[in-house]
């Protein structure tokens, strides 16, 4: 993976995108008169900041932020409406929430409309691209009404595997998964340019077992509607759509068992 930027950028641009790369231990392109096709055909991975923002260009496409799937559902909340991972998650406002899978950072958003700015969120990403293009669209979003929430995200390059044993017990009120799906939704557009940049390891109980020390409340997970969450130990929750479901650890109905 390189970096680069776009044509005939300006000093502070190429400045910003030479930064980029010492920072990460990537190297600096310079793009000079080259197509993006050549570059992905030499590189598979080519970053580039344009004044735009930060993409990931691969063989499938080009991957950058954009709130636009959670602008619909945070309209849906602005007006009164509900919000199905909202529910199941139980978030109140001063919650703390843990995406241990950010992606997009949509869910992210979400949360942290509803945990508000006495809430916490925070959204681990294994793939370094894919935190880079989201780090960067989080700080400079321009829509005034995403600023709040997009600055109050704290958003860390890491393997939820290696960052949950390192939290204390009882850390976070939910914490959450939306792992990339085995079998893709083929209407969800928005994520093909993800898919080839996304860490794809399947779930394991053993990952439920570190997520359950750290959560007060809920361990969730997000899978296909045909997903057997019995096999991680969790139990079929909220009904579901054509699409997806919902699987949780309930630490609270546990707590009371005991």
């Amino acid at each position: 993976m390189v970096i680069t930027t776009a044509r005939k950028p300006g000093a502070q641009l190429e400045a910003e995108a030479r930064e980029i790369a010492r920072e990460h231990g990537l190297a600096f392109l310079p793009r000079e008169n080259r197509s993006l096709d050549s570059l992905i055909a030499e590189y598979a991975k080519v970053l580039v900041l344009s004044n735009r923002g930060l993409s990931c260009f691969t063989a499938q496409g080009e991957l950058f932020f954009h709130p636009n799937m959670a602008a619909v559902r945070l309209r849906m909340l602005r007006k009164g409406g509900r919000d199905k991972m909202l529910d199941i998650c139980g978030l109140s406002p001063g919650d703390s929430f843990l995406d241990c899978t950010a992606g997009l950072c949509s869910d992210s958003l979400v949360a942290k409309y509803r945990v508000g700015e006495g809430g916490r969120i925070l959204a681990l990403e294994q793939s370094l691209p894919v935190y880079l293009v989201m780090a960067h669209g989080l700080k400079h979003v321009r829509p005034p009404r995403f600023q709040g929430l997009a600055r109050g995200i704290e958003l860390v390059n890491g393997d939820f595997r290696r960052i949950l044993p390192q939290l204390p017990p009882r850390s976070f009120d939910v914490v959450y998964f939306d792992p990339m799906f085995d079998v893709p939704v083929m209407e969800a557009s928005s994520l093909v340019p993800l898919r080839p940049l996304a860490a794809d390891q399947p779930l394991t109980r053993e990952d439920i077992i570190l997520a359950g020390r750290v959560a007060r409340k809920k361990v969730v997970v997000k899978e296909r509607v045909f997903y057997d969450f019995s096999q991680l130990g969790l139990t079929r929750a909220g009904g579901v759509n054509r699409k997806t479901a919902y699987g949780v650890l309930d630490l609270v109905e546990d707590k009371d068992e005991d």
